[in-house]
């Protein structure tokens, strides 16, 4: 990669156009005015923001830099660079720029009362013409959304305009704010970024990229993306008094707080534990102009510099450190506090949110263990299903090999469960008729499906359900199911769309489809379930969290589990989280125990359903209007098991 000053001697020995003599951030302290209203109106000094200095010289023709992403705090003044780089390309060397916002509003808003502000700071106001050879043309070139000036122009879009997207060919783009619009354009062109991207290509190298904003979240944040792909700079200040340089971060605020609770002022710690000394918000003042940019990563291509930068670092007379504590309170005290956080984070800390997700406490659902053994049928089960999740495990991982992992589930009333057995057969998994599968049907031929009750009464599953999600071993579950009785594939799904003529799922009593039974060509003509996993995933982490009764019976919907059930099970029962869209997400943890769970509570509701329809049609036969034989339900299929299952005298 050529340094800069390498680049600038070729520049202005081979070019033959007039090149400016000054790199941005100098031009700009001789041009520029801010207007009233601004925190320090009057002529710009690069002293009261330093860390600007680099990103807008980034954009000097000197730069070898091409693209540069900030991923920012508020309060920091990008806005402001931003609008230097634009009046600087006007004045000294027109070119064709774009600037690209959010939504159409904020482009008129920034245009009336920032850029004409510019505009006539610089003295550049009787520049803006329609380059026209018509005298008579009444055509100004000072449009809202459009300054023409002679050498160039600068046209504004919205991120959600296709069309103005589709400019013409463009040396200078600017994006503000790229994290507040949608990222896809509506009318299906993909990315309004890189659509704006495409209006530079034909400047090569010499096309320069500006765009920052605040995060969103880790999963939908283009600005912490684009921030990966750059060498993710950080701006590092020496300390007061061991002058040792650093980062500023949130965790070395050190706050004042007095008896009644209020916070009266904030210092910052040093991060060298060999001093620890605290600095006021005051000493922005001497450590902001010394500091240096540093790169931490290597970038994906050598001309893609970017930046993180939080509010801690906006200047003296700006945002204080106490005010941005201030605003941590406030959030973590808010009658909302998750999406509080999420604002504090983003805006003051300018990082991604990373939603943490919602999970039972797993150290509660260790104590739902309860007086019973593995294989052991507690009274109050009326009939059992079981689960079997098949997983093809990790070459590299000696702790997650081939296996079948398989989970017997009691059912009662009110929906209260009891795990009955949870076993696990290693071996491979893509022969229905060798390896685990063998193992497991030989263990179900030899009595391992029949579980006897104190009295002696014997119970086995009325329905086995196997996970075929995988594709690749799907074929392998079908032929299996064909071998057992009361057997079928079962496979997630996030979404199940309800046909208007079809009833209420009975399985909930609601209106939302919560599995559905199908064929297909791709089955072999076998049946499957489909199962809207988000649906059971949220009974079960609400059931999980019910607390054993202390009388006797337990509340409705109580999970029990085997004292000598281990620990590790427990994990992966609660290895997901919840995020606040009601999304749940393993974020790489095992979560082979809540799957189980998931097809077992699916299974009970399917085998149900079906001993429901049976009993409607002997209604039928037997004569029952509809009324009649339509009012019966899940309810009587427990009475009727409930009185087969009563406990022997």
């Amino acid at each position: 990669m050529k340094t800069d000053q390498a680049y600038l001697k070729e520049l202005t020995s081979e070019s033959r156009v007039k090149q400016p003599k000054k790199l941005i951030s100098s031009w700009v302290q001789d041009h520029r005015i801010m207007p009233p209203g601004t925190p320090y109106p009057g002529p710009w000094k690069n002293e009261k923001t330093p860390y600007l200095i680099e990103p807008m010289d980034n954009m000097s023709p000197f730069s070898p830099v091409v693209y540069t992403s900030i991923m920012k705090g508020a309060q920091l003044g990008f806005t402001a660079a931003a609008e230097n780089i634009e009046g600087y390309w006007m004045e000294e060397i027109p070119a064709e720029i774009l600037h690209v916002s959010a939504t159409e509003k904020l482009l008129e808003k920034w245009s009336n009362k920032r850029l004409d502000a510019l505009i006539k700071s610089i003295g550049f106001g009787d520049k803006i013409q329609a380059v026209i050879n018509d005298a008579k043309s009444r055509k100004t070139g000072d449009k809202v959304f459009s300054k023409t000036f002679p050498g160039g122009a600068l046209d504004m879009a919205s991120a959600q305009s296709a069309s103005d997207l589709r400019m013409d060919s463009k040396r200078i783009c600017i994006i503000d704010e790229m994290d507040g619009a949608p990222l896809r354009l509506r009318t299906g062109e993909g990315s309004f970024n890189r659509v704006a991207y495409a209006r530079t290509l034909a400047w090569g190298n010499r096309k320069k990229i500006f765009e920052f904003s605040t995060p969103t979240t880790f999963e939908k944040s283009l600005i912490y993306k684009r921030y990966l792909m750059g060498d993710q700079r950080k701006f590092h200040v020496p300390c007061p008094h061991c002058h040792t340089y650093q980062e500023l971060k949130f965790k070395n605020l050190v706050p004042e707080i007095d008896e009644d609770g209020i916070l009266k002022v904030v210092y910052y710690k040093c991060s060298n534990e060999d001093c620890g000394e605290l600095w006021s918000n005051y000493d922005k003042r001497k450590i902001l102009p010394l500091g240096v940019w540093k790169a931490t990563a290597v970038p994906k291509s050598v001309n893609h510099r970017s930046y993180h930068i939080s509010s801690l670092y906006s200047p003296f007379g700006m945002l204080s450190w106490t005010e941005l504590y201030q605003e941590y309170l406030n959030a973590k005290n808010d009658p909302d506090p998750e999406e509080a956080m999420r604002s504090f984070v983003n805006l003051y800390l300018g990082k991604p949110y990373r939603t943490l997700g919602s999970r039972p406490d797993v150290n509660q659902v260790l104590e739902n263990r309860g007086q019973y053994f593995e294989g052991d049928i507690p009274y109050g089960v009326l009939f059992l299903t079981m689960s079997v999740d098949v997983q093809t495990g990790s070459k590299t991982d000696p702790n997650n090999p081939e296996r079948l992992e398989l989970e017997v589930k009691g059912h009662g009333r009110d929906y209260r469960t009891w795990s009955i057995l949870h076993k696990v057969f290693e071996g491979s998994v893509t022969d229905a008729y060798s390896g685990a599968w063998e193992d497991m049907n030989d263990w179900a031929e030899e009595g391992g499906l029949i579980f006897k009750r104190d009295d002696g009464m014997n119970f086995v599953p009325e329905m086995c359900v196997i996970d075929s999600s995988d594709g690749n071993i799907a074929p392998v579950v079908y032929q299996f199911c064909n071998r057992w009785q009361n057997t079928i594939a079962i496979q997630g799904t996030r979404a199940l769309s309800k046909k208007s003529m079809e009833g209420i799922d009975e399985a909930t009593r609601s209106d939302i489809k919560k599995y559905q039974i199908s064929r297909s060509k791709k089955s072999g003509d076998n049946q499957f379930i489909s199962v809207y996993t988000v649906h059971y995933k949220n009974m079960i982490y609400n059931n999980l969290k019910i607390k054993r009764g202390e009388l006797g019976e337990n509340p409705p919907a109580f999970c029990d589990f085997p004292a000598d059930r281990p620990d590790k099970y427990f994990l992966t029962l609660t290895a997901e989280e919840k995020d606040v869209n009601g999304n749940f997400h393993a974020k790489g943890r095992r979560n082979e125990g809540l799957d189980l769970m998931v097809y077992n509570l699916c299974a009970a509701d399917v085998w149900l359903m079906q001993k429901v329809n049976d009993m409607r049609l002997v209604a039928r036969m037997n004569g029952a209007n509809e009324f009649q034989y339509m009012r019966l339900g899940f309810k009587d299929i427990l009475n009727q098991l409930e009185h087969e299952r009563a406990r022997l005298k």
